[in-house]
């Protein structure tokens, strides 16, 4: 049972199946008003049995959609019995956009054929109500791929072609320039030719406008994961910074009583042992003053300085300089380029950058350099023209798994041994860019090792 897979409609298309069944009640009763109205009141003969059996063809296959439709919009709501064992992955499979575009195109294609139908036994393309086929034209580019609504779009152009020349003889369109026993004269092949151009018009510009609107949706949709993202993010960067805080003042009333007491040892026959365990203390005292230090500064307390105007060159030598190992980064930038330029956070940048450089020096083997290279360009961010600083750092390490390369960013991720890294330097980082508008991307080098790509806009 666990390997069956059930074709049904996504969720998009439920929805959409409930509201397409809402519009279709309207049309069969519309067509049973028409019809009675022209019966009963115009006193019009039709041949009402044929007529009314369309109108129920209509009304059979949308209640088979409302149906359908109701069924699985409660499988999209709970796992109802029968489905408890079934994985999401069976119950949803990777088809589900596919056959709901196709039975959504089945039922507009009826739509097409019964109202052809109906015009057929009604005086054919002399009969007003021909220009209900746009409404189905209309009706397909919004809900259906554009090769399926220009298939519906090409049938209703056919239905018109077969009702120009044939038709149930109505007297009261017998003298129409439109029926089917007019001669094929200028009037009838000026409105074939209206009617095909209206309709592909129809069908090109509302699928373009219904394409665009999907990629709306999609493009909204990402933002909003980001803008979730983002809040998550700055809450831990919230956390971070607080914490940092709330544990500076024990740890310095600590670090204070560990001095006093290292004094006084010195002044005593204290044994050797004692001696090391007070400067053990000592040493991780001021290894968690540091690692509070940048969980501070990263997380929001260099990112508050005010802005300044500062060059490229500045911001590198301010990262350079405060590194481990400054001689192992290769910088390559031309002095134009390094005098640009732009107001810019300069401790936090260079804070976020020099984080960047050190976990590609770790990434590498001792003594290999990594490249920081730097260039400008001019560009469009959002919808505005602006210059950009392009910051790329290279390592020569062994690269990112895919793993590594969708969770890099998260806080508390971290592929360092215990001990040599928190997890949260990418994350500070990521949030210092993304404060200034910035793009942070990593990407796999040919020759290996990973490429970082800083993008800053600064017009």
């Amino acid at each position: 049972m666990t390997s069956q897979r059930l074709h049904v409609f996504s969720e998009p298309h439920v929805s959409t199946a409930i509201w397409l069944t809402q519009l279709r009640w309207v049309a069969v009763a519309g067509q049973l008003l028409v019809i009675g109205y022209v019966w009963f009141v115009l006193q019009i003969p039709l041949p009402i049995a044929a007529m009314l059996l369309l109108v129920a063809v209509t009304a059979a296959s949308n209640l088979a959609l409302w149906l359908w439709a109701r069924r699985f919009k409660r499988v999209s709501l709970g796992t109802p019995s029968g489905l408890s064992n079934l994985p999401i992955e069976s119950a949803y499979s990777n088809q589900d956009d596919t056959i709901g575009s196709r039975a959504i195109t089945v039922l507009l294609g009826i739509d097409v054929f019964t109202l052809t139908a109906l015009l057929y036994c009604s005086g054919g393309a002399a009969n007003p109500f021909i220009f209900f086929y746009f409404a189905n034209i209309a009706i397909a580019g919004m809900l259906l791929p554009r090769v399926w609504a220009w298939c519906i779009s090409f049938v209703s152009i056919l239905g018109c072609l077969l009702l120009l020349n044939q038709s149930h003889s109505l007297q009261v369109f017998e003298r129409s320039p439109l029926s089917h026993l007019a001669e094929w004269s200028v009037s009838k092949y000026a409105f074939f030719i209206a009617f095909s151009t209206c309709c592909c018009v129809i069908t090109y510009f509302i699928s373009m406008l219904a394409m665009e609107l999907r990629q709306r949706e999609v493009e909204l949709a990402v933002v909003e994961k980001e803008r979730e993202r983002s809040q998550r993010l700055e809450a831990l960067a919230t956390l971070a910074a607080g914490a940092g805080h709330e544990l500076a003042s024990p740890l310095s009333t600590i670090a204070v009583v560990a001095k006093e007491l290292s004094r006084n040892l010195e002044k005593t026959d204290a044994s050797q042992s004692v001696r090391r365990d007070v400067a053990l203390i000592r040493e991780e005292l001021n290894r968690c003053k540091e690692i509070l230090h940048r969980m501070k500064s990263g997380a929001g307390e260099a990112a508050a300085e005010h802005l300044h105007p500062i060059s490229l060159s500045e911001i590198v030598q301010e990262t350079i300089e405060a590194m481990r190992e400054p001689h192992r980064v290769d910088i390559q930038f031309s002095q134009e380029v390094g005098g640009r330029q732009a107001l810019l956070p300069k401790q936090a940048l260079s804070q976020a950058l020099r984080n960047l450089l050190q976990n590609g020096l770790d990434a590498s083997q001792a003594g290999q350099q990594v490249e920081l290279r730097v260039t400008t360009e001019n560009g469009i961010v959002g919808k505005r023209f602006s210059e950009l600083w392009q910051i790329m750092i290279v390592d020569n390490g062994s690269g990112m798994s895919s793993e590594v390369q969708r969770r890099i960013g998260e806080p508390f991720f971290t592929t360092k041994e215990v001990g040599q890294g928190m997890g949260l330097g990418v994350f500070l980082t990521r949030n210092v860019i993304y404060g200034l508008g910035g793009e942070l991307r990593f990407e796999q080098a040919v020759e290996g090792g990973t490429i970082c790509r800083v993008t800053l806009p600064v017009g």
